[in-house]
């Protein structure tokens, strides 16, 4: 199979299962294909300080860093960050925040995009 170029947009809070299940598939998709997770809207508390295990979900930190181990791009939306007054977790990898115009053309440039 050839590689393709995936987006996976999280566009939902992360406080239910959608965001741990977004980023299982995107880990799995990164093994065969060139991977961009791009958190927009309220998906970008996701990348917050936040403490998921207080309301019984999975932290994220195993599936970020599987992601940037595997060479997949992680995204915040800029705006969405900066309406929210958020500031991004120190991850220990590097997550890239960019506008939306930028968001836009990496989705259109995409094989396939999935949605969050």
């Amino acid at each position: 199979m050839a590689k393709k170029k995936m987006s996976v947009v999280i566009r939902s809070s992360p406080f239910s299962w959608k965001t741990f299940e977004a980023l299982r598939q995107a880990v799995g998709s990164a093994m065969e294909h060139e991977v961009s997770v791009i958190f927009i809207r309220d998906g970008v508390y996701a990348l917050t300080d936040w403490k998921p295990q207080l309301i019984g979900i999975e932290p994220l930190d195993k599936s970020i860093e599987a992601l940037d181990m595997m060479g997949a791009k992680i995204i915040a939306e800029e705006e969405a960050l900066r309406e929210r007054g958020l500031k991004l977790k120190d991850w220990g990898v590097d997550i890239d925040k960019l506008p939306k115009d930028d968001i836009c053309e990496i989705i259109k440039d995409s094989e396939v995009t999935l949605t969050w």
